[in-house]
């Protein structure tokens, strides 16, 4: 993931990237940006300066691909006085909607799927003989490991460490998508991590559509156990977080995994979607109400310490006010650390949107308003319960609010969802694990002082990302 050779600066193109979604999408524009870099393109501050403008798109929902297609319509804009400028889009929005976005689009000069985008080289420099759309048949297999340029601060990344689904959840597209559940394989992924450790990073957020099911497409066997170990065994990981979890595949192995080793953080991010068991099954989860008292019965006694996370629809097809209070009833009994509420939205060509609508919109929203603010009052009473306690932070800079603060994370608060800490007395190291003791607590927040005699640094300033602030991550 290095060592490349060096375009001559006067060879040098400009690249203007934007990347919408989630974690693994950022992965996917990463290795884009890996291969343009190596191809000649420099990434540029605006997208005026640009010869190439890039979009990699999310499609999963219907506000995604809103903001999808309005971001590529602004870059759009700027071809008007330079004609010569390329425009390319690809991933989620592409795959799904690719006959309609070349009618729709004909400013956008070049469509990549969710299968081509390690092309987009070859893509670009073919563009006058191979059309607009390259959405191959088929689905693509992860084996190898692609350059990547991280878009995350230096001391952290993510680890993509499977492809599609193969769940048949009645409201989602991703399967439509991404297509079927497919593994990479685990020497690719171990020898990937030791890339990255060796580049600097810290932290490791594995990500897939189901991080759970990583190896059940290769013979049945879960594989995430023995991911673990090994990657429990790289000595430069300090932190190694799962995200995307099924909470039916939450096993024993993997626990007493977790458990044996203090680098994996003691986080689960499992999406529960609702408890109502005939919510459940209208929603095709696999799963009932009893299997999630059960699954977080077992964690919390293997291991005490953990954060459990979140998210939960509201105005499914079918949910009555009685299912709406068993929903509120049972998280609060639950006592998730954090909590995503979303308001359903039918997306078309899934089951669900064919199901008799028995909750407006606005019934929806208002249903997620009043789930919100209950939680947001058990986050409160949680958070009360660190106060006086040492936690580890990664700090990450200084608050965007005011230099006065640093902020960073502690191993219950993975990057880009959940809260953060702020600190107001003391110095540490950028990217480095910090005692912190916790001062003062808020519904989301923490704020603490650094405990112990840190060394100042004086590079903070220089080095609070590796990546400009103006890429659009």
């Amino acid at each position: 993931m290095s060592g490349r050779k060096k375009t001559p600066p006067n060879t040098l193109r400009r690249l203007y990237p934007v990347s919408l979604g989630c974690a693994k999408n950022r992965v996917d524009t990463e290795i884009m940006l890996a291969l343009l870099e190596a191809a000649g393109y420099q990434v540029v501050s605006r997208p005026q300066e640009a010869d190439l403008m890039l979009v990699n798109t999310c499609g999963f929902i219907t506000p995604a691909c809103q903001e999808a297609i309005d971001t590529i319509l602004e870059l759009a804009a700027y071809k008007q006085d330079q004609p010569e400028k390329q425009l390319v889009v690809t991933g989620c929005l592409v795959q799904r909607y690719q006959q309609e976005l070349l009618d729709l689009l004909p400013e956008v000069d070049i469509f990549l799927g969710v299968n081509d985008f390690p092309r987009i080289v070859e893509v670009i420099r073919a563009r006058s003989t191979t059309g607009r759309l390259h959405c191959q048949d088929g689905w693509q297999h992860y084996e190898l490991i692609w350059p990547r340029r991280l878009t995350t601060p230096f001391y952290s990344a993510y680890l993509k460490i499977a492809e599609g689904c193969s769940h048949h959840c009645t409201y989602c597209t991703i399967p439509q998508i991404r297509g079927p559940y497919r593994s990479r394989p685990l020497s690719t992924l171990v020898t990937e991590a030791k890339q990255l450790a060796a580049q600097g990073v810290r932290e490791l957020n594995l990500v897939a559509q189901d991080t759970t099911a990583y190896g059940v497409d290769q013979g049945g066997r879960l594989l995430l156990p023995e991911l673990l170990r090994q990657l429990a065994g790289i000595a430069a990981l300090q932190w190694i977080r799962l995200l995307y979890g099924h909470p039916a595949r939450v096993t024993p192995e993997l626990l007493r995994v977790m458990a044996d080793h203090p680098q994996i953080c003691p986080y689960f991010d499992l999406p529960v979607q609702h408890v109502s068991d005939r919510l459940l099954h209208r929603m095709g989860r696999g799963y009932r109400q009893k299997d999630l008292w059960e699954t977080l019965a077992r964690i919390r006694t293997m291991i005490p310490a953990a954060t459990l996370r979140t998210s939960v629809i509201v105005g499914f097809p079918g949910e009555s006010e009685q299912d709406f209070a068993e929903l509120c009833q049972v998280t609060a009994q639950m006592e998730f650390d954090h909590l995503g509420v979303f308001a359903y939205q039918p997306e078309e060509g899934t089951p669900a949107a064919k199901m008799a609508e028995s909750v407006t919109p606005r019934e929806a929203n208002r249903r997620a308003r009043r789930l919100r603010s209950l939680q947001a009052r058990l986050n409160r009473k949680k958070l009360r319960r660190l106060k006086g306690t040492i936690q580890p932070v990664l700090i990450e800079g200084h608050s965007e609010e005011t230099e006065l603060l640093l902020r960073g994370r502690s191993a219950g608060q993975a990057p880009e969802a959940d809260g953060q800490v702020y600190i107001n007395a003391g110095w540490a190291e950028l990217g480095r694990l910090t005692p912190v003791r916790i001062t003062k607590t808020y519904t989301y927040d923490l704020l603490g002082e650094v405990v112990g005699g840190q060394t100042a640094c004086s590079e903070i300033e220089k080095n609070l990302t590796s990546w400009p602030d103006h890429v659009s991550i």
